[in-house]
């Protein structure tokens, strides 16, 4: 059994990942309400956001260039990045599940059959840290066309403005990795082979990281983000456990650890059957809890794609 809970933070920088649809000619970004605090007291306010419907379809994306790479099934419509509906008729679960690894790992709905699938991956939506560090900036661009001598037609000068953000921004993923290749309506239901399903749940893991480098959300052609990740909190059970505090919080780091302690302290978790991965963060490892630090991302992927070889069966 594989399950994984993390939770990042990512320097994102000039980046309109996440819009609304234009108003005129203004495009805004996404905008939410968070609560946070402001001191001493907690507030109520708004700030620009990435839906997590946004960041799942690109994790989706990930998983599919992977699965290309990696000869793994894609039934037609997740080839060409149609993901969760599909037209191909199934008539059970576990039949879809041999199509196409993508449907296996986020879930699908058959529109003939109504057959369908929970996704296996949950992400939260990414806003910008409880520390309130991000602006947004106002750009006009502008299109020109021009007729057959050269000229600017009259027509031609079509200017509009653009929404960009830049801060330091907080998600969360969960990966119940234990289903992968095993039917979720009937679980007792012999699954794909060991083998297949822990080449799915390593893609899943490496699409994750995929995510990291920033490759992810709208506009990229002209404003793909400079993105940087700054810190991860990644744990990986060989039984259920809770999520991590979200990064949004300016304590998570603390805050979580003592959690998963406190847990393996009473006797809640076996505190062998959980480690948890760190990235940029410099924090007191108490006794009682496996905490691995890394020094790159790829280095914290690797292991617990490593972690996913040796625990799932």
């Amino acid at each position: 059994m594989v399950f994984v809970r993390g939770t990042f933070r990512i320097v994102m920088n000039v980046h309109s990942l996440n819009t609304e649809g234009a108003v005129g000619n203004y495009n805004p970004l996404v905008k939410v309400f968070v609560t946070g605090r402001r001191g001493d007291t907690w507030d109520i306010v708004e700030t620009s956001a990435i839906s997590g419907n946004m960041l799942k379809h690109w994790h989706a994306r990930h998983v599919a260039e992977l699965a290309k790479a990696s000869n793994l099934p894609l039934c037609e419509d997740c080839v060409r990045g149609v993901f969760y509906r599909t037209r191909l008729r199934v008539d059970s679960e576990k039949e879809m599940l041999s199509k196409c690894v993508l449907d296996d790992l986020h879930g699908f709905l058959c529109t003939e059959t109504t057959v369908k699938r929970e996704s296996l991956v949950k992400l939260s939506f990414a806003v910008p840290v409880e520390e309130n560090i991000f602006n947004i900036a106002t750009v006009t661009h502008n299109r020109v066309v021009v007729d057959e001598s050269g000229a600017i037609a009259k027509e031609g000068m079509m200017p509009f403005k653009n929404e960009y953000a830049s801060g330091i921004y907080a998600f969360a993923i969960a990966m119940d990795l234990k289903y992968v290749g095993i039917p979720l309506a009937n679980p007792k239901e012999k699954g794909l082979d060991i083998e297949e399903r822990k080449k799915r749940a390593k893609l899943a893991l490496q699409a994750l990281g995929n995510l990291l480098q920033g490759e992810t959300g709208a506009k990229q052609a002209r404003a793909f983000p400079i993105t940087r990740p700054l810190q991860a909190l990644v744990v990986i059970s060989k039984q259920p456990i809770p999520a991590p505090i979200h990064a949004y919080f300016r304590d998570y780091i603390e805050e979580s650890i003592k959690t998963y302690k406190d847990l393996a302290m009473n006797g809640l978790l076996d505190p062998n059957s959980f480690e948890i991965h760190i990235y940029g963060i410099d924090a007191k490892v108490p006794e009682g809890v496996k905490v691995i630090k890394h020094d790159s991302i790829g280095s914290l992927i690797k292991a617990l794609v490593q972690k996913v070889e040796e625990w799932l069966t």
